[in-house]
């Protein structure tokens, strides 16, 4: 190995002592391969077939890993094996140590979309995944035509986690504040308009401050309440007025169904409120209070972000949202 490709594995090599005191001795990068499996498959069985080796083999690395880190690392509950806390603060740094040493040793591998099976699996809103995924899937038709995807709903409670995990590979959504160790590329934003059913006895063409506070809400909440939600609620209050919530749901993709059948009326995407205009017989009005846009984005965890696979998914959503960008404004990508 050159000489500069030894000082780096040393740095490298260094940050593991950062994360807690180690025995160098026969410590080598083929067990922090098998480390970082046995952590993302939380057993010896599926770490064993991750990496292509044998149970016993991969029984006697856990074995020397346990020895070389002084932790039990994987400890075995009702639920399964789970990681330590020492394996928690190890995992990023050797994570990151064989990302760099791949690049180190064997260049980036190239990436041909043909030969691309996945699946890769997606998470985020309804609303986001039933605007995005027709043009997604145009896409990978064309290009990956071997390719399939998995869309899970969002929850922030474990997106972290799930990332981490390596259970899904990109987030898309308006998370406002996603946790610190996701990286974000902004997408498109949407303004907020209101809905109220074509044939509604009260409103007819506008929408006045006190029909906005009368008339119960469809309010969209997919876990806690969203910025555009403290900002409406900070906006009435300063009025000295409130809302009132008639029903309460996880994704705008609801709203527009109740409101088409009740007296309700909800706060969606202008994007949304145009599709489901005309079908369901709905107006679309201004609020009678100013709302900041949401701002929609992809999010993804530093673990594939120099993967080229990952790399040209990203790029193709990025894609797919420039095609929304006419109803309303420029992708800011």
């Amino acid at each position: 190995m050159a000489k500069d490709g030894i000082q780096r594995e040393e740095t490298l090599l260094a940050r593991l002592d950062a994360a807690g005191g180690i025995n160098r001795a026969g410590i080598d990068l083929n067990l922090l391969v098998y480390l970082e499996a046995l952590y993302t498959e939380g057993g010896v069985s599926r770490a064993a077939e991750r990496v292509n080796l044998s149970q016993p083999a991969m029984s006697l690395a856990l074995k020397r890993l346990r020895e070389i880190f002084d932790d039990p690392l994987l400890i075995r509950t009702p639920r399964g094996m789970v990681p330590t806390q020492r394996a928690q603060e190890l995992i990023e740094p050797v994570r990151a140590i064989l990302g760099q040493s791949r690049e180190l040793l064997g260049g980036r591998r190239k990436f041909d979309p043909a030969t691309a099976t996945g699946p890769f699996t997606l998470v985020g809103t309804e609303y986001v995944f039933s605007i995005l995924l027709p043009r997604l899937i145009k896409r990978l038709e064309r290009e990956a035509p071997l390719a399939s995807i998995v869309s899970r709903p969002t929850s922030p409670v474990y997106l972290k986690s799930w990332f981490e995990e390596g259970r899904v590979g990109l987030g898309i959504g308006y998370s406002e504040q996603p946790p610190q160790e996701l990286r974000v590329r902004p997408l498109f934003d949407e303004s907020l308009v209101c809905i109220a059913r074509r044939k509604h006895g009260k409103i007819r063409g506008s929408l006045s401050l006190d029909q906005f506070c009368a008339f119960p809400h469809v309010a969209v909440r997919p876990m806690g309440t969203p910025q555009y939600a403290l900002s409406l609620e900070s906006a009435l209050a300063a009025l000295d007025r409130e809302i009132k919530i008639g029903l309460l749901v996880s994704d705008f993709l609801i709203a527009p169904e109740v409101v088409a059948e009740t007296d309700m009326i909800a706060l969606v995407p202008r994007g949304l409120a145009q599709r489901y205009a005309g079908p369901k017989g709905l107006q679309i009005l201004m609020p009678p209070v100013a709302l900041p846009k949401l701002h929609f984005s992809m999010i993804w965890h530093e673990r594939t972000h120099r993967d080229p696979v990952y790399q040209w998914l990203r790029d193709i959503v990025a894609d797919a949202s420039r095609e929304l960008a006419p109803r309303e404004t420029k992708s800011s990508v």
